[in-house]
């Protein structure tokens, strides 16, 4: 018996000899599995069995809510319009099912932070925060990521997240101003506005970017199965809008992406007269041709017809020889055609600037003294502006600044336009187009400003010119309801470098320091510290093509609560109309006034 057992004790040492020699690489991979297992720290072993594995693919649901999502993204008619990211961001919710839970949650997140880097209202960052604290629960890995970086961004992070960032990040060239002032502590003086720019110029975090990107981040299958758009893709002309004077036009043509242009301009002949021809392609015309007339002395008519399969013509048949400006804006996408602009603008100048010591107080430049203000409240209608924590409204608050500056300024002898008196929407460049038809000697635009970093606090006003400041730039892209950053196209910077132009600006810029410097020492006198962020620059759509001296006003932070509280005041409202009343009247000057 016991000779027998130990020959079946050796056979079965022998075959697990033998299957140990024919399965080398599997015994060897458990041997070396088997302390990674047990390191306390080590999840390499996880890790890298993760990386093998192929990601799974994304329910034909998900794909489907991913791309609508990217869809509203990359257009700008329909990012325009908040029921679309609604629509694109439900989707994304109801497509969270099984294991698809944590991957759509993480991109509803993602896409409901982008809504609110491009509407500025807080409760889209609230809602944003929710769907990442639902998306960590179903295991999505970068949810807690995208959380604490929206955090950090509004400066109310949780200590020990900020603490953890803070040891990994680089350090800084030089102590930030955002460590030097604590939120809730307002300064006694005004710092130079250099410094208060630079608060803002904070680069975008990493997590945050790949939010606002075109399309989320796919897998390698999925990118393999998506088609994108083509770029060739012809653009679609949607409207032709005109606004008329005796001696003033303006032109819009309307479309659904950004398209190239020819300028044409052919002389009068026997059977036709002066024309200004815009060939745009590749480009298709929405519905049949177009042909209106105009009652005015600048132009005849305008006519919009298909002009071979993909290009379309726009023709103004011009009168006289008065020159016209040709310039491009974005988001959405028009083109715009300024008629009787350079002689207005002269006139408009010469009475801004001071007169000559001695001169005749009857000569022509004082025939026409400045008495006719133009008064912007931003946003309206369907566009909300900025909402603050609180659920003020921006368009709410700088429609009733407006209708109390519009009183000021009568009670002072001027006469006042308001580009709206009731909560409706405006288009950019009908505000400007309003003003000039109006035929205005100063524009003043209404606005609140808004940020991610809820400390942030202040007045600035705004002259219009080219920046490099990347804060100014964000600013200005969010009042033109851009959602990114845009270059200045050459057209736009061409006309602003032409002398005329540089004229106004400087005129723009006088302005906008007795503005800045009258509502900062009325807030101090009566509310206690402002801070005074100073005048600037920046590519503001709603000052551009204006005949006159124009500034934009952002008169406090309503994504600050202290600031928000502020400007719901009716005290605060009017004195931000006093405060720029009497700029505009400096501005004016007394004498000037009353020859009126």
């Amino acid at each position: 018996m016991r000779a027998s057992g130990q020959r079946i004790w050796f056979v079965s040492v022998a075959l697990l000899a033998a299957v140990a020699l024919l399965l080398p690489g599997e015994a060897e991979g458990k041997a070396a599995g088997k302390p990674a297992a047990r390191s306390p720290k080590g999840t390499a072993t996880a890790t890298r069995s993760r990386d093998a594995t192929p990601a799974r693919p994304a329910s034909p649901a998900l794909q489907k809510a991913r791309a609508e999502l990217a869809a509203v993204k990359q257009s700008p008619a329909r990012r325009r319009y908040r029921h679309n990211w609604e629509k694109a961001i439900k989707a994304l919710e109801r497509a969270a099912r099984g294991p698809d839970t944590g991957p759509a949650l993480l991109d509803a997140a993602r896409g409901r932070y982008a809504l609110y880097r491009f509407s500025a209202v807080e409760g889209d960052r609230v809602a944003a925060l929710k769907l990442a604290a639902r998306a960590s629960k179903a295991g999505a890995p970068q949810a807690a990521a995208l959380a604490a970086a929206i955090q950090r961004e509004a400066g109310d992070e949780p200590a020990p997240v900020a603490r953890a960032v803070r040891r990994t990040a680089p350090a800084p060239a030089a102590p930030s101003p955002r460590r030097a002032e604590p939120p809730h502590v307002a300064p006694q003086a005004a710092p130079p506005p250099s410094v208060a720019a630079g608060e803002d110029d904070d680069p975008l975090d990493p997590v945050l970017e790949e939010a606002l990107a075109d399309a989320p981040a796919l897998p390698a299958a999925e990118k393999a199965a998506e088609t994108p758009a083509s770029t060739a893709s012809p653009a679609h002309v949607t409207e032709v809008h005109s606004w008329t004077s005796p001696d003033y036009t303006r032109v819009a043509v309307y479309l659904s992406q950004p398209v190239a242009f020819e300028k044409r301009e052919l002389p009068a002949g026997p059977d036709h007269p002066r024309r200004l021809a815009l060939d745009l392609h590749p480009a298709v015309l929405d519905g049949p041709g177009t042909e209106r007339k105009v009652s005015d002395a600048l132009l005849h008519r305008i006519r919009a017809a298909q002009h071979g399969p993909d290009t379309v013509r726009v023709v103004l048949d011009l009168k006289g020889t008065e020159a016209f400006q040709v310039f491009t804006l974005g988001d959405p996408p028009r083109l715009i055609v300024d008629l009787g602009i350079e002689e207005a603008r002269r006139e408009a100048v010469t009475r801004a600037l001071p007169r000559p010591a001695g001169a005749d107080e009857d000569a022509e430049a004082a025939d026409r003294p400045i008495r006719r203000i133009i008064v912007d409240a931003g946003h309206g209608g369907h566009d909300t502006g900025a909402i603050g924590p609180r659920g003020v409204r921006e368009k709410d608050v700088v429609l009733a600044m407006a209708k109390r500056l519009a009183a000021k300024l009568r009670s002072h002898g001027f006469e006042v336009t308001l580009t709206r008196t009731d909560d409706r929407y405006l288009k950019l460049e009908e505000r400007t187009a309003i003003a000039n038809l109006a035929r205005g000697d100063l524009f003043v635009s209404l606005h609140t400003n808004a940020t991610p970093r809820r400390d942030r606090s202040g007045v600035e006003t705004y002259f219009l010119n080219v920046t490099d400041d990347r804060y100014a730039r964000r600013l200005a892209a969010r009042e033109n309801g851009a959602m990114d950053v845009e270059e200045t196209p050459p057209d736009v910077q061409r006309i602003l470098t032409d002398l005329d132009s540089k004229a106004s600006a400087g005129a723009s810029r006088t302005l906008a320091r007795l503005v800045q410097k009258e509502i900062t020492a009325r807030t101090r006198q009566s509310q206690g510290p402002v801070r005074d962020r100073g005048v600037k620059s920046a590519l503001f759509y709603v000052l551009l093509g204006a005949r006159m001296p124009a500034v934009l006003v952002e008169t406090a932070f309503i994504s600050n609560r202290a600031e928000e509280q502020r400007l719901a005041s009716p005290a605060y409202q009017q004195l931000v109309a006093d405060g720029v009343a009497r700029a505009v009247v400096d501005f004016a000057g007394q004498g000037r006034v009353a020859a009126r």
